[in-house]
């Protein structure tokens, strides 16, 4: 009996695009949730990049983001649990990306910090255009990210963005040789968070405080980050779209992302039973 779906964001929930749920999705989990049943987003987006979908779904399950290194109940607005990294591994690892001038976001409990106005900062930037002010995203561009931190401010994750291929493998393989969790969440886009974090991790989290039973769950993603979350809830569910390392995992695959996958999935295999 499944009486919880944790589902990814980008590439799962999402259209392709990133910038709104897929309307079958949206409805079947607005259904879902009437029926008394549980919803989770995990998601290697920093929480407060989400809040129109936190709000569109009317989520009242504390958010795992930044792929594990922060849950954050929004009902309260209470940080239930944060990997926060060090200064000097942040300082290390930005050290070790500039030989390869990438760029690169650091998201901590309060904001996105970036050298410029690129990546996911640039994407989110234009959606805080149309969005209301309470769920514009928080942005500093700053090329000393360490230097404008706050004492109560806390870095989850390094977000390294990068186009070419080639360079994408070595920085990976740079970034490896550090005692960090290194993964994907995206095809031009390497996540860098503390050692053993990702969205299982996050998942364990929640099962262990009774928020939610691991055998009557199901995962859903995409990526390399939701691997870990799609082999250990009851039932994981990889996308079409998904990459092989994802699907390997899965007990399932279900349509893609556009196609309402999801939605499509829990309509066939969960309420249908």
């Amino acid at each position: 009996m499944i009486n919880t779906i944790v589902t990814d964001m980008d590439g799962t929930l999402l259209v392709t695009k990133g910038d709104a749920i897929e309307a079958r999705n949206k409805a079947l989990l607005h259904d879902w949730q009437n029926e008394g049943n549980k919803l989770f987003l995990a998601t290697g987006r920093l929480d407060l990049a989400i809040l129109p979908f936190i709000h569109e779904l009317e989520i009242t399950q504390p958010v795992i983001s930044c792929n594990g290194g922060l849950v954050r109940d929004f009902t309260t607005g209470e940080i239930l649990f944060k990997s926060d990294m060090s200064r000097e591994t942040i300082a290390a690892v930005l050290e070790a990306l500039a030989p390869f001038e990438a760029d690169y976001h650091v998201y901590t409990t309060k904001r996105i910090l970036g050298p410029s106005n690129s990546g996911k900062i640039a994407f989110f930037n234009e959606q805080n255009k149309v969005l209301p002010e309470n769920e514009q995203v928080p942005i500093t561009l700053t090329k000393t990210p360490l230097d404008v931190m706050e004492n109560d401010e806390f870095p989850l994750k390094i977000l390294v963005v990068e186009e070419d291929d080639t360079k994408r493998v070595k920085l990976k393989e740079r970034l490896q040789e550090f005692d960090l969790s290194v993964m994907s969440s995206g095809k031009n886009l390497i996540d860098v968070m503390n050692k053993g974090i990702d969205k299982a991790h996050g998942l364990r989290y929640l099962a262990e405080r009774g928020y939610l039973d691991l055998a009557e769950t199901a995962a859903f993603g995409d990526n390399e980050n939701d691997a870990g979350m799609i082999e250990l809830a009851g039932i994981g569910v990889a996308m079409e779209n998904g990459i092989q390392a994802a699907k390997e995992k899965a007990d399932f695959i279900t349509k893609t992302n556009d196609e309402g996958g999801l939605a499509d999935f829990v309509r066939k295999e969960i309420l249908s039973r």
